[in-house]
């Protein structure tokens, strides 16, 4: 679906960067309540992944580098370097060009990353409190 070399890059996504810090789907909120923070916008409440007091996300192995669930992390966390639009008026995805610098390895089926985002339900609240957070 995506796949980017990620290996030897000291800028991981995962780690302490202010603003990566995946917000969690409603269908998703429920398996990581007790790994996540509440967020509140005008709209309603979002949750995001937690961080650990270093920055770096909950289920970041801080001396591997790794995901430990990295078959089952959030969405957000599998499109990245690709965020969420929904500038168009339906769920869409655009490419995060400021924080990776490997983007010259990335490859990525389209219509693979549709098929993905339509198996989600985006609430219309959801999704104005989302775009409050886009620079989360």
């Amino acid at each position: 679906m995506i796949n980017i070399n990620c290996n030897d890059c000291k800028n991981h996504c995962c780690g302490s960067n202010p603003h990566l810090t995946p917000v969690l789907l409603p269908s998703e909120e429920e398996r990581f309540k007790e790994n996540s923070q509440i967020v509140e916008t005008p709209f309603r409440e979002m949750r995001t992944l937690g961080k650990k007091e270093n920055g770096n996300c909950i289920f970041l192995d801080d001396k591997t580098t790794k995901c430990t669930i990295y078959n089952e992390r959030p969405l957000e966390c599998r499109l990245y370097p690709f965020l969420l639009d929904f500038s168009f008026g339906k769920p869409n995805t655009k490419l995060d060009k400021r924080f990776c610098p490997n983007l010259n390895t990335l490859y990525f089926d389209k219509d693979e990353i549709s098929a993905l985002i339509k198996k989600e339900q985006f609430p219309k609240d959801w999704i104005k409190a989302y775009g409050v957070l886009e620079d989360y």
